[in-house]
């Protein structure tokens, strides 16, 4: 087993409000290997989550924001 948590940083075109981050964030704690997932009013934009590299990519966490229908992109990578 592999203890290691990666965490990718998401930018998310759209303004979202506050009710709307929260209902992302649990969408993407409901995906197996996701072990957090946040962000802040002062940059409710940007979203980090930390995830089991073994059992999930980043790109598998962007997808799942698109599926929202949101318009998103990895970044720092």
């Amino acid at each position: 087993m592999n203890d290691a948590i990666a965490d990718v940083t998401i930018h998310i075109d759209e303004s979202i409000d506050p009710e709307a981050r929260v209902s992302l964030e649990s969408r993407l704690l409901a995906l197996d290997g996701v072990t957090a997932a946040s962000s802040h009013n002062g940059t409710s934009h940007l979203l980090v989550v930390k995830f089991d590299p073994e059992r999930l990519q980043s790109h598998d966490i962007l997808l799942a924001v698109i599926a929202t229908g949101l318009h998103a992109e990895l970044i720092g990578l």
